[in-house]
């Protein structure tokens, strides 16, 4: 077979291979698989990272990303640690909490601008005080047991009042409906759209105790991940960054789209509550300091403010810098 021959055979088969061939011919770098770690199990909030694999921005960073559910910000922070995943979003005020007790994370990113998070019922708790006495649902791991202890030293409230009701988010639902705890840890964005629908039905009403109207008033959730990571890949963790904006940015804009890939990929979610679910996120994402400051910027102020509130809440006597807890540089004004 001659040489005009070989080529055209092998142009045929790089048609056929939908471009494969050339790729590996132009020395096309293969995929790094990372696993990325949500703070609990799937729903609404989590979307953009089932976006950005479904539409390939994570694939055009060079990454290809293993998404996977915890229990917790303390679980995501643990497993980081322990070198059981790459990349991870926490609650900032945990992330403060685990640093201050030498933990190698480090947040490098804003995913969400202010917390949704708080406390679902059956009753109304309009105030922190109107709490005590009250057993509140909680995973060992759940960023609630450090926010709440933090609202509580705010209003001079003794964190003992409230009785904490160790258990799986899994079951949170079945405690409520049941009576078995007055109150589970919940957040707006995930855990209420969802109880309202089962609720309902039951002839019940969900109320919500939100921990930024009761003066709660830090970052939402960082995009984490440890120290060595950024000091050995920062190329790996600002591609991450930078491609993690770029999807969040396109599901502000396509909220239906967005609910619509994350049923695709999690079949079990129903559309109409993944969808409230992550229309509630824009709210708590798409913010006037966001609008100010551009998506996924921590400014040193409020990261100190942040900080200061763990501080003392919880009786730190460590000091603690903006750049101890957050790595500023890796996403674009």
């Amino acid at each position: 077979m001659n040489r005009r021959a070989i080529a055209a055979g092998l142009l045929v088969l790089a048609i056929v291979l939908g471009g494969g061939f050339a790729d590996v011919m132009a020395g096309e770098k293969p995929l790094k698989k990372v696993t990325f770690l949500t703070n609990y199990i799937f729903h609404g909030r989590h979307s953009p990272f089932f976006v950005g694999v479904d539409k390939g921005y994570y694939k055009e960073a060079g990454l290809d990303v293993q998404i996977s559910p915890s229990t917790g910000s303390g679980f995501v922070l643990a497993a980081l640690e322990g070198g059981k995943a790459d990349y991870g979003m926490a609650e900032s005020t945990s992330t403060v909490q685990n640093v201050a007790k030498g933990a190698k994370a480090r947040g490098f990113a804003v995913f969400m601008d202010i917390t949704t998070s708080g406390l679902a019922s059956l009753t109304p708790y309009p105030t922190p005080q109107s709490l005590a006495g009250k057993t509140v649902a909680a995973s060992l791991t759940d960023s609630a047991r450090v926010i709440l202890p933090i609202i509580f030293n705010l209003k001079g409230i003794d964190p003992s009042s409230v009785k904490w009701q160790a258990a799986d988010p899994a079951v949170y639902f079945t405690l409520l409906l049941d009576g078995k705890v007055d109150l589970f840890t919940a957040s707006i964005d995930g855990d209420v759209p969802a109880l309202m629908r089962v609720a309902t039905q039951q002839g019940k009403t969900v109320h919500f105790s939100s921990f930024a109207d009761w003066g709660y008033d830090v970052f939402g959730y960082f995009l984490v991940t440890t120290a060595d990571k950024i000091a050995k890949d920062p190329d790996e963790v600002k591609a991450f960054a930078a491609a993690t904006a770029r999807v969040v940015k396109y599901c502000l804009d396509h909220p239906e789209e967005t609910a619509q890939i994350m049923v695709k990929y999690n079949p079990t979610l129903n559309y109409d509550t993944t969808l409230a679910q992550w229309r509630q996120s824009i709210k708590a994402i798409n913010t006037a300091y966001v609008k100010q400051n551009g998506y996924g910027i921590a400014t040193p102020d409020r990261l100190q403010r942040t900080i200061d509130l763990v501080k003392q809440a919880f009786k730190l006597d460590v000091k603690l810098a903006p750049n101890d807890i957050y790595v500023s540089g890796f996403v674009a004004r």
